[in-house]
């Protein structure tokens, strides 16, 4: 399995969308924070807006046929462009509407107009989820926010027409409409990242491994094969480098040595695993390459803040109470 395969594999992400919002003249939508294991998408269908990040006092332009993901749900506004920076996100100045939410049966419509199909703006919000996984190497290798432009590029057929094919969905509300949009919006967040991975030069971490024609091979065979007793040397020969080469290139690429990395994607894995409840602790460290229970333990308890087994205790109860909180890496 390739790289991206193996670590989506891992992470699980569940998508839905469960609102539009259809606006006109000048409007904010202030979005709170809903991470640290859920990140929010919109996608701009029509028209055009800023994105306003006020943590890092970003502004990010979103033109016609954007995607953007917040990997790790950082607050947000989305807004008119050009708005008046005085402005709170909840307030809109003298004359104009305000912005509204109306239920709905398949998403719920957000709007500032009495005729929102005149509105000037269109765009779909969601949110993926990403059970039972406490960190994961590809979700921190995204930037934040990650902006994916589709619309008329030809490296982005495919997450053009799965966008279309949801907002069509979403439109004429057929029986099954909302089992569609649900298994797409899981499939968008491989599309994406995906089109990020062949169009961004700058990648970091493991994106920065699998664009790496020198590199890819050494996370290959960390991923094909986590409990091997990979060293620098074994590795570096996998990718037909030197030791000191190897070590300086793969550091230069993802800000962190080798070995660290490979204990990175164990404990990722072992976090999977232990979720899963289908192996008991032992088997589990075996499975990503600690012979010792104990070794094991104490590598997880170091990475994790948690042992295994109240690790294992509390996924297990999250998925079977909702909003049991589950212990962060």
């Amino acid at each position: 399995m390739d790289p991206l395969s193996e670590l989506v594999g891992w992470l699980a992400p569940r998508g839905r969308m469960d609102l539009r919002c259809l606006f006109g003249q000048d409007w904010a939508a202030p979005h709170a924070p809903i991470g640290p294991w859920r990140a929010p998408f919109h996608i701009v269908l029509r028209g055009r807006c800023e994105l306003w990040l006020p943590a890092s006092r970003t502004l990010v332009p979103l033109e016609e046929g954007s995607l953007v993901i917040l990997p790790r749900g950082s607050a947000h506004v989305l807004r008119s462009v050009g708005r008046d920076a005085e402005l709170q996100a909840g307030e809109v100045q003298e004359g104009q509407p305000a912005v509204r939410l109306r239920r709905g049966a398949l998403v719920d419509l957000k709007t500032n107009l009495r005729q929102p199909a005149k509105a000037d703006t269109d765009i779909l919000c969601g949110e993926f989820e990403f059970p039972g996984q406490r960190r994961s190497a590809l979700r921190e290798a995204l930037p934040e926010p990650l902006v994916v432009p589709f619309a008329g590029r030809p490296e982005s057929p495919w997450l053009e027409a799965l966008v279309r094919l949801m907002a069509h969905e979403i439109e004429q509300q057929r029986p099954g409409a909302q089992a569609i949009v649900a298994e797409l919006s899981g499939t968008l967040f491989t599309l994406a990242v995906r089109a990020h991975l062949e169009t961004r030069p700058a990648l970091a971490g493991v994106l920065g491994l699998m664009a790496s024609p020198r590199l890819a091979a050494g996370l290959e065979a960390m991923l094909a094969h986590p409990g091997q007793a990979w060293t620098v040397a074994s590795l570096a020969e996998r990718c037909h480098m030197s030791r000191a080469t190897f070590a300086r290139e793969f550091a230069r690429r993802t800000g962190t040595a080798p070995l660290a990395l490979l204990t990175t994607l164990r404990m990722e894995l072992a976090s999977r695993m232990l979720a899963q409840g289908v192996q008991d602790t032992a088997s589990v460290g075996e499975a990503v390459g600690y012979r010792s229970e104990a070794a094991f333990n104490r590598a997880f308890t170091r990475h994790a803040g948690v042992t295994p087994g109240r690790f294992r205790r509390a996924s297990s109860g999250a998925a079977s109470t909702a909003g049991a909180a589950v212990p962060a890496q």
